[in-house]
């Protein structure tokens, strides 16, 4: 139990560490809290607790518990669409407290994406990740064409936008992975990943809002190897490119 309350604990910490507490935190905490089986009689007084005590690290005796605790901060930090300096730290301070060698931090990140959120607290010894490619937005529908640009750019991607028709009728580029926005009605959005795929090939993704998830299956009819729904993250570029 002593584990699994100090997990309640770190991701309190890390949920009120920004200075904010954004709705998605909370339904995050709490699915987290369901999901390992601890009942908080009072969130309020435990919030209250963990705030008094100030940024430390609550100890996970267990190894396993510790690196699932680990990957689930880093979940939570980017809960809320961002990631601050203030989380950062908590981050990299708990994973010294449990001792993450190398080849566990390897690891870790083959499933979630640790690389640009260190920085720029990186320890040196860890293996920066080796990506290839470039990405070209299609400006089309892409209404936050802006935010997928900016996650893109962060990780180091390089990006160009165009237009739907100035792809169409340019020379394309085959090391691009070119990223097309789903269009309000569904025929449109398959006419036009049907021509994209023409120039691009296995290189087209589609970007889709949780609203146009019933679209998937009709992009995945004609072959779209690729679909991200937003908000778009930083494993989406990874998964991309690599």
């Amino acid at each position: 139990m002593p584990d699994k309350l100090n997990y309640i604990k770190n991701m309190i910490w890390m949920m009120c560490c920004d200075g904010e507490i954004a709705g998605g935190e909370k339904n995050f905490l709490h699915k987290a809290a369901k999901e390992i089986s601890v009942d908080i009689a009072d969130w309020n007084q435990l919030l209250k607790e963990v705030i008094a005590a100030g940024r430390q690290v609550y100890p996970i005796t267990d190894r396993d518990e510790a690196i699932a605790t680990l990957k689930s901060l880093v979940v939570m930090a980017k809960a809320d669409g961002k990631v601050v300096d203030a989380e950062k730290n908590y981050l990299l301070k708990f994973a010294k407290a449990i001792g993450i060698t190398n080849d566990q931090w390897k690891q870790l990140r083959k499933n979630i994406d640790l690389e640009k959120l260190f920085d720029p607290f990186r320890d040196p010894t860890f293996e920066s990740t080796n990506l290839s490619g470039s990405i070209l937005a299609l400006r089309d529908d892409f209404d936050k064409i802006d935010d997928f640009l900016a996650v893109a750019s962060d990780f180091g991607a390089t990006t160009t936008v165009a237009d739907y028709k100035e792809f169409i009728a340019s020379q394309p580029d085959e090391s691009q992975i070119v990223c097309f926005h789903a269009a309000p009605d569904r025929v449109e959005t398959v006419s036009r990943c049907a021509q994209i795929q023409k120039k691009a090939g296995s290189n087209t993704a589609a970007v889709l809002t949780r609203y146009q998830g019933n679209q998937v299956q009709y992009l995945l009819e004609i072959g779209l190897k690729m679909c991200i729904i937003e908000p778009v993250y930083t494993q989406d570029i990874i998964n991309l490119l690599k």
